[in-house]
């Protein structure tokens, strides 16, 4: 005889679970982020989300890749604006979503980034170094120091942190630049 039960029921959506870990991360920090206190926000019991998401890594995953989706890539794409400053775009709205939710970069630095907004970024960022004139190896690791930079301005945002973090832009920028053909 086949078994003809169902898992159990979904009463959230995924999202629900997102936006409370969402939650949880602007008001405790990446590291204090639990499945218990996930269900807790939402009003289910603790192995209930795990019928959402497999593990905490999952649903720690499922934010990064919102949070890097909130950045639309699409606006940095195309030639009306120059590679400079479609990568003065790109960079800056990604350091605005990151600073609207504190803990995020945690979540960049230890999520793999592999879901569809990550890879689309990723595309963008990768494109915009193209257009700077380097050749694909040059603009992939042209890519990860944007990157890092962004990332890291957020981890150390101090008093000023918005004029360093252009200086710095600026900076790398020249230096991407110098060594093209």
């Amino acid at each position: 005889m086949v078994d003809t039960r169902r898992g159990p029921r979904r009463t959230l959506s995924e999202q629900a679970i997102l936006d409370a870990a969402l939650a949880l991360l602007a008001e405790l920090g990446a590291d204090r982020v639990s499945i218990r206190g996930i269900a807790t926000r939402v009003g289910i019991a603790p192995n209930a989300v795990y019928t959402y998401f497999p593990d905490k890594a999952a649903v720690l995953a499922g934010v990064a890749e919102q949070l890097v989706g909130r950045v639309d890539a699409a606006r940095f794409t195309g030639p009306a604006r120059s590679w400079r400053e479609r990568a003065h775009a790109v960079a800056d709205a990604l350091r605005a979503e990151l600073l609207v939710h504190p803990g995020a970069v945690h979540l960049l630095l230890t999520s793999p980034m592999t879901g569809e907004h990550a890879t689309t970024l990723g595309a963008t960022v990768l494109a915009i170094m193209t257009d700077a004139g380097l050749d694909h190896e040059d603009a992939a690791r042209a890519a990860h120091l944007l990157n890092v930079h962004v990332l890291g301005s957020v981890a150390l945002t101090t008093d000023g942190a918005d004029d360093q973090f252009r200086w710095g832009l600026d900076r790398l920028l020249d230096g991407i630049t110098a060594h093209t053909p």
